[in-house]
């Protein structure tokens, strides 16, 4: 039976682990780790902190559509201030965005569950249509599961993060690292830029560097999961982008983490 790593619980802020690919995300007195901490546990950021650095004109845009429908379905209100107003309709806001985490949240954790053998589907009956579609996929596709929720991080690099599958793959020789995303794709999957420079991330952290492969699970309705395969060259220029990212990462926050050769 594959057990999984040990995790800490995940704050709701920046993500931290420690150079041997802890994860630190949250402090002995239970608060979250800040880049105070970080800088005297000589901790490293995650993969997703670091891309946070790059601008995501699609989720802009997504988050101003948004606030323009929540304006038009609720309009201004006699005798609320402008603030009052602006508080009421950012409101309506992460309601939004702590749906959408939540479903992604339930997803993960299900395929997680299944990956491991220890789902259960009366704990989140609700979810199962979605998580189905993972099954079929990963009966076709997978011939072994390695690492579930695997924590890793890069001594030379300064990043660390956490892989949700490390596999072997019908048709692909050596292992898989493979990534979920949840997505609202009406016509068809898209395979945004930033997932391969998050798996380009993730493989420099292991030797030799795998394939990676990102699968779009639907989240308007479970239809069957689209996987993608990405190239050599695309996973290259990946990390290119990720590795300035990462630079422009430390030089914004003027902390650059204690590094080591990875062995």
């Amino acid at each position: 039976m594959i057990i999984a790593e040990p995790k800490r619980i995940a704050s709701s802020g920046q993500h931290w682990y420690s150079l041997a690919g802890v994860a630190c995300h949250v402090q002995p007195n239970g608060k979250a780790t800040t880049l105070r901490e970080a800088r005297t546990q000589n901790l490293v950021p995650s993969v997703s902190g670091v891309l946070g650095m790059i601008d995501k004109p699609h989720l802009t845009k997504w988050k101003c559509d948004q606030m323009i429908h929540h304006c038009i379905d609720h309009p201004y209100q006699a005798g609320e201030s402008h603030q009052e107003y602006k508080n009421r309709i950012h409101g309506y806001a992460k309601i939004d965005k702590h749906e959408i985490l939540d479903f992604g949240t339930r997803v993960h954790k299900a395929i997680e569950d299944f990956n491991l053998g220890t789902f259960d589907e009366s704990k989140d009956p609700a979810i199962w249509p979605w998580v189905e579609t993972y099954v079929r996929w990963a009966q076709s596709r997978i011939t072994k599961v390695v690492a579930v929720e695997k924590t890793v991080a890069s001594k030379r690099w300064g990043f660390g993060g956490t892989i949700d599958l490390v596999a072997e793959v019908r048709g692909i020789r050596g292992l898989v690292l493979i990534d979920y995303k949840t997505q609202n794709s009406k016509d068809k999957a898209i395979f945004r830029d930033e997932y391969v420079y998050q798996l380009a991330a993730y493989r420099k952290t292991m030797r030799p560097n795998p394939m990676c492969i990102s699968l779009v699970i639907n989240r308007d309705e479970p239809k069957p999961i689209v996987e993608k395969i990405w190239s050599p060259s695309e996973l290259q220029r990946g990390w290119r982008v990720f590795s300035t990212a990462n630079k422009l990462w430390q030089e914004i926050k003027k902390y650059e983490p204690g590094r080591e050769s990875d062995k």
